[in-house]
């Protein structure tokens, strides 16, 4: 069964905002299933599937040693280092909680936000945050990895080997934050190449309308059966190349089969969030629990609560206006 995520972009306070996604529940049990590597049809297919049961099965071994802490006798060992670890992941920051919720196989994605936000807004926040978290998770995930290598010697000893579960927890998490940044920056290229065959479509009708362009302008160029105007859009944005060459791609294959973000303008949302108070107030609590019981998140306060105090600090609440 297919992916299917859906985002809720939620101010906070001033510039900061929470995402927060989640899937449907079939889907999400659909997604725990790992297929055995022997069924892979070629070479490349096996070892993707080997990858992800080696993934799957550390991490297992890591919920299994949470587990078992997490029950130990009070005031023993394992019980002081589990509230030693609670207390470090709880700084665990909100954007890489969000892009761990992201799936690789993404397939459909809703992206719900207040009404009162233009939806170039909301994409505009989604595309920076994955073009800037992409390279610290990427750093991350190595300086993590490097870190836990040695410390795996722990796990043939007796001696309980959290640091060396932390740190390959952190390197997993960081790497499952870098899939979540490659996801969404496929769905966004997916949407831009839609955009692009049917803005060449349109220019298509004009020229057999009967319409003349300029020799030398970007619709010539577009309409032209080689791929020249990739030069005009490499000029406008780095990130126009990928999505024009890809767009050549594309118009070969079905872009209904592919990640297209569907944009969700909720005015029941607006109405609770208020987005423009929030650039005076932060967000409160009975808000938080509205919204919450509006999507069914039952945990949607605990992440609001880790991005208020990001954006306003330890002093909240607070009025600014008061």
């Amino acid at each position: 069964m297919s992916n299917q995520v859906r985002i809720l972009s939620l101010p906070i306070f001033r510039r900061h905002w929470l995402y927060y996604a989640w899937q449907d529940p079939q889907s999400a049990t659909a997604a725990k299933a790992v297929k055995n590597w022997r069924d892979g049809v070629n070479l490349e297919e096996r070892i993707q599937l080997l990858s992800e049961k080696l993934q799957s099965w550390g991490w297992e071994k890591l919920l299994k040693q949470w587990r078992s802490m997490e029950l130990a006798k009070e005031r023993s060992i394992k019980s002081y280092m589990y509230r030693l670890a609670q207390a470090v992941l709880a700084r665990e920051e909100p954007e890489e909680t969000f892009l761990k919720s992201i799936p690789q196989d993404l397939v459909h994605l809703q992206i719900i936000h207040p009404s009162s936000i233009p939806e170039r807004v909301v994409r505009r926040r989604l595309r920076l945050l994955t073009k800037q978290r992409r390279r610290k998770h990427s750093m991350r995930m190595i300086l993590w990895a490097a870190t836990a290598a040695p410390l795996t010697l722990l796990l043939l000893t007796p001696i309980p080997a959290l640091p060396a579960y932390y740190c390959l927890y952190r390197a997993f998490s960081h790497r499952q934050a870098l899939a979540g940044c490659r996801s969404l920056t496929d769905a966004f290229s997916h949407n831009d190449a839609q955009q692009l065959q049917d803005l060449r479509k349109k220019l298509l009708e004009f020229q057999t309308a009967g319409h003349k362009f300029d020799p030398m302008g970007w619709p010539t160029k577009m309409l032209q059966t080689e791929p020249r105007y990739l030069d005009l859009l490499e000029s406008v944005s780095p990130e126009s190349a990928v999505t024009a060459k890809a767009q050549i791609v594309y118009e070969k294959k079905k872009l209904e089969d592919m990640v297209q973000p569907t944009m969700v303008s909720s005015a029941e949302l607006d109405a609770i969030v208020k987005p423009q108070l929030r650039l005076n107030n932060p967000i409160e609590d009975a808000d938080v629990m509205k919204i919450g019981s509006l999507y069914g998140i039952n945990n949607l306060l605990e992440h609001v609560a880790k991005a208020r105090k990001q954006a306003a600090g330890a002093m909240f609440p607070r009025h600014v206006n008061g």
